[in-house]
């Protein structure tokens, strides 16, 4: 009788074992698919546009995609105006601002970002890629680009960015990538050019 009982709790031990790994199962034939699916990663960093000084930055994460498009929907300002930025794969916002005329917009997307002190610094700046590898986001109608050669400055961006740790693991994992830079002017008219603002993407 005791042996009877002795089997049947080794029978249920073992059961609870089986299943319990059957819940998660491990592939060591392909040990790399248990491992964390990378992230698709896009690094939002932020320019002061008279300075040159790095303010601060954000990194987004969406649904994977192989590549990065931005497109915009612009709203010129009468009064008040608008400037979206969106990530044209996934069909998500990267940026989402007001702009007002006389007046002072603001971004609500990123509704907020990381300030520049909470980013880890390089000893040795990260290599300017070559000035083909910069794309300006052109979202307004008209004269646009002959506005932007007055103030269109690689190195001077590069720059800024050029101490970040993540810039480094950026441009390491995607080093064909573009280095996307759009002006975010939230006043417009008798606009106060201290209160833009450059914006660099990075895709990882």
């Amino acid at each position: 009788m005791k042996k009877t009982f002795l089997l049947l709790g080794l029978s249920a031990m073992l059961f609870v074992s089986c299943s319990e790994d059957d819940a998660a199962p491990l592939n060591n034939q392909n040990p790399t698919q248990n491992l964390p699916v990378s992230e698709n990663n896009v690094l939002m960093l932020k320019v002061d546009f008279l300075t040159y000084e790095f303010e601060g930055g954000k990194e987004l994460t969406f649904p994977e995609a192989e590549t990065f498009t931005i497109t915009s929907d612009y709203e010129e300002p009468g009064d008040f105006g608008s400037i979206k930025l969106n990530y044209e794969e996934v069909n998500q916002p990267i940026f989402d601002g007001t702009i007002v005329w006389m007046g002072l917009g603001e971004r609500s997307f990123p509704e907020t970002i990381a300030a520049s002190e909470t980013f880890e610094t390089l000893e040795n700046a990260v290599a300017m890629p070559e000035l083909s590898s910069f794309a300006l986001v052109n979202y307004h109608q008209g004269n646009y680009d002959h506005v932007m050669d007055h103030y269109w400055d690689e190195q001077a961006l590069w720059d800024a960015i050029d101490n970040l740790e993540q810039v480094k693991e950026y441009r390491a994992s995607n080093p064909d990538a573009k280095v996307n830079v759009f002006l975010y002017t939230p006043s417009v008219g008798v606009g106060n050019p201290a209160e833009w603002d450059w914006y660099i993407y990075l895709k990882n």
